[in-house]
């Protein structure tokens, strides 16, 4: 049955490298796209261009399935097949079609590939090892370099059928639809002739000003504070007022703002949005446009920026407000026009007195509109209770501080600033070393100045830990700091649970630092009767509050602990010493016109390594397939039917990132 693929594969995999496919010297400049809609079972979206994701913007349009599967997937526009990926995580199974103009559409999230194209790639993943995951590049790498192919293997039409829309990768079921330009920007694909029907303004749900000094108070408050509508007015729903808000020292402002659409209640992001300084209330002569960011185009580089582009309120780790203040740290690709000004990242001039008035324009990409006004007045100014300072500091655990590049909010009243030439605060001042520690119930905290373009090596007091992060690890020159604790009572294992905690939280770093964490006298603890440590024993990040536990790549050497760490957090010593567990064994036709085997699976901390994860019926490998949305685990093989009455000898393997395996053998007889 392969036969005609298997000569294909060899020429992939031997002849016919992505970088000499014969490629022409430029994109078809004379081309204009006409790109359609790439499916006919609907025409309403999920999600928008731009909105933030766990730890990137979202690069594309999410297409409603309305929780379906199967729906023909279709190409926007001609040009043919230059990448083929199956992934357990992210896009799941993707293809990437690229277009004469040198533009790249991108489907994603598919439940399958159109059967000339699944056929093909089948052969390739039986031929490397009956491998889940694989990245086949059939152009897509040069295409990059303004080349195009000039005989791909894969040539589409547009409106052409590719794949089938599914759940892989993230769910729920949708489609994931983007388009690239040749030099791997992910575009708006509104901006392409890609339409919806939206005659629904975007609603601007609050406002909040975040204090940006230790000097700063929003209505005397050292945090961030949210402000809702106050003075709604029935005739004109568009228009939002926030009243008067007295602050103190420089403030920035952030807006909940939300998009919709008409027959779904999906929430988007915005199009563009501007926001207006009119100058104090009475006057008419100012209106300066201050802060203007549109969502186009976005760099994959880029997408760490979403840490400072938008944020979360106070006690909140959900980033649902949008950023309008120039902040230090990478450069946001959606902002057009980010100027400082009194109220815009600066403190408002002390001597005038009166309300200065700013207005926020907010728009989607159909013109739909809203607005919002509101006032800032200077407040009195704060005087400093160092004694204060000292008593609520002493009492309230560091990782619930507010930290900031350069300053510490304590609680709601008590601040003070980490400048290096500051005496006047309770933590020790700063060495030549930039370090300086803070001592709080016989627990060390090491805090290290830290700037973007150097390295830092440093080792706690304590001599428990080092770390050491290479230039550009941070994108701001902030205060970080690294303690060692204990929390008690113990875990239900018996054990006490050691905290190493990098603070402040959430801080996301552009390299990862280097960890090593002394934690000889810990591993006593952890030893059986047989005097040996438990494999399964590693770096975890921890979450108090859910008693939650997420593995975090790591190894021991002797008493010494070392990981990469990719963002702040509290972390703690623990075994994953539970398997994973896999049930409810069925055996059932597929969407591939294949007999499978699918079961189920619970892993709670550890993940599931897919490579080392294994099916076998009657002695026979064959390709596996994860469904993170279902924890199911599907096994086939290309062109294999069970008839009625086989005995299948079922035997499975599933090996978590701690090391535990769950085996089993089962025999099923075909009904």
């Amino acid at each position: 049955m392969f036969k005609s693929f298997i000569f294909g594969i060899l020429l992939f995999l031997f002849s016919i490298p992505a970088t000499k496919m014969g490629w022409a010297s430029n994109a078809d400049t004379s081309f204009v796209p006409n790109y359609r809609w790439p499916i006919d079972g609907s025409r309403h979206l999920s999600g928008t261009f731009g909105e933030t994701r766990s730890a990137h913007f979202h690069s594309g349009i999410d297409i409603k399935t309305w929780g379906r599967e199967g729906y023909p997937v279709l190409a926007s526009e001609k040009g043919y097949i230059s990448r083929m990926a199956i992934s357990a995580r992210g896009y799941g199974k993707v293809l990437y079609v690229t277009h004469p103009n040198g533009y790249t559409s991108v489907y994603a999230h598919l439940q399958r590939f159109s059967p000339e194209l699944q056929e093909y790639i089948d052969s390739v993943r039986l031929v490397q090892g009956y491998r889940f995951e694989i990245d086949i590049d059939l152009g897509y790498t040069s295409n990059s370099q303004l080349q195009k192919n000039t005989n791909p293997l894969f040539p589409v039409s547009r409106g052409q059928r590719i794949a089938y829309t599914g759940s892989t990768g993230i769910g729920p079921p949708h489609l994931h639809f983007e388009l690239r330009d040749p030099q791997e920007r992910a575009l708006n694909a509104l901006e392409y002739g890609l339409s919806i029907k939206d005659r629904i303004p975007p609603t601007i749900r609050s406002l909040m000003v975040v204090p940006l000094a230790a000097n700063s108070r929003v209505e005397g408050l050292t945090q961030r504070k949210v402000f809702g509508s106050v003075t709604p007015d029935p005739e004109f729903p568009n228009q939002t007022h926030f009243g008067q808000i007295l602050v103190q020292g420089p403030v920035g402002v952030a807006f909940d703002i939300f998009d919709g659409a008409n027959e779904v209640n999906n929430k988007y992001a915005f199009y563009q949005a501007w926001l207006v300084d009119h100058g104090l209330e009475q006057s008419t002569s100012l209106k300066d446009t201050v802060v203007y960011q549109r969502l186009d185009a976005v760099n994959f580089d880029d997408n760490e920026a979403m840490f400072y582009d938008r944020l979360a309120p106070h006690s909140s780790r959900r980033r649902s407000f949008q950023a309008f203040f120039p902040q230090d740290g990478p450069e946001i690709p959606f902002y057009k026009t980010m100027n400082s000004s009194p109220g815009v990242g600066q403190a408002l001039n002390t001597s005038i007195s009166g309300a200065r008035r700013f207005e926020l324009i907010v728009q989607d990409y159909f013109g739909n509109e809203s607005r919002a006004n509101y006032l800032l007045e200077v407040d009195k100014p704060v005087t400093y209770n160092h004694s204060s300072i000292n008593e609520y500091a002493s009492i309230i655990h560091p990782s619930d501080w507010q930290w900031n590049p350069d300053w510490i909010a304590v609680n709601d009243s008590l601040s003070w600033s980490l400048n290096a030439d500051k005496t006047d605060w309770p933590i020790a001042p700063f060495n030549k070393n930039q370090t300086g520690y803070w001592f709080q119930n016989e627990t060390i905290y090491t805090i290290r100045r830290v700037y973007p373009e150097q390295p830092h090596r440093v080792k706690t007091q304590d001599q428990r830990i080092l770390w050491y992060a290479h230039p550009h690890s941070f994108s701001d020159t902030l205060s970080l700091g690294v303690f060692h604790d204990e929390i008690l009572p113990a875990d239900s294992t018996g054990h006490h649970i050691p905290i190493l905690g990098i603070l402040p939280l959430p801080l996301p770093l552009q390299k990862p630092i280097i960890v090593e964490w002394f934690i000889g006298d810990y591993l006593e603890g952890y030893r059986d009767e047989d005097e040996r440590i438990p494999e399964q024993l590693g770096l975890y990040r921890y979450d108090p509050d859910e008693e939650s536990y997420e593995r975090i790549s790591s190894h021991i050497y002797g008493g010494i602990l070392r990981a990469n760490i990719s963002e702040s957090g509290l972390f703690t010593l623990w075994a994953d010493t539970v398997a994973p567990k896999a049930y409810n064994i069925r055996v059932e036709p597929t969407v591939f016109g294949t007999t499978g085997v699918q079961l189920r699976y619970d892993e709670e901390h550890s993940g599931i390594i897919t490579q080392a994860s294994v099916i076998t019926v009657n002695d026979q490998p064959g390709i596996i397939e994860f469904d993170y949305e279902d924890n199911t685990i599907l096994y086939y093989r290309p062109g294999w039917t069970a008839a009625r009455g086989d005995t299948l000898e079922i035997s499975y393997q599933i090996l978590d990132g701690a090391g535990n395996r769950f085996e089993r053998q089962t025999t099923h007889i075909v009904r």
